[in-house]
């Protein structure tokens, strides 16, 4: 029975230890790789690099892994897919509110950006979704 916790305490400490997040780039252009770890380590990270706030009532153990190219706050809505939140793009940075694990598939995001903002280009899966849900 000692040796089974031991064991047990063994493989839990090294799925912790293998936990990695390594981000790069500027906001426009972010490169995120992540392997076994929480979204709240991946928030964090991009928190400690690019300054994106995010605040939440839900613990984000969410495991994570993957890698994840783009401007921060379509990273963002690809790391919180799966999650209710509330974005807003400052000139300042991005600001989130996330509320939860989403409680059914017909829940709506919404992300408010400011009429001067910078709006990156779009990528070449976003173009061709738009020209076809709106070409019909």
């Amino acid at each position: 029975m000692l040796l089974a916790a031991v064991s047990a305490s063994l493989l839990a400490g090294d799925c912790a230890a293998t936990a990695e997040v390594q981000v790069d780039g500027r906001p426009d252009a972010v490169h995120i790789e992540a392997r076994d770890a929480t979204l709240h380590d991946v928030l964090a990270a991009l928190h400690d690099r690019f300054n994106l706030r995010y605040r939440t009532s839900n613990a984000l153990e969410t495991q994570t892994s993957g890698v994840f190219d783009g401007p921060l706050s379509r990273v963002a809505a690809r790391l919180l897919d799966g999650y209710d939140y509330a974005m807003r793009i400052t000139p300042d940075g991005v600001d989130l509110l996330v509320l939860g694990r989403q409680q059914s598939s017909s829940a709506v995001v919404i992300a408010v950006t400011p009429a001067n903002a910078a709006r990156p280009p779009l990528t070449a899966a976003e173009r061709r979704h738009y020209e076809n849900a709106h070409l019909r």
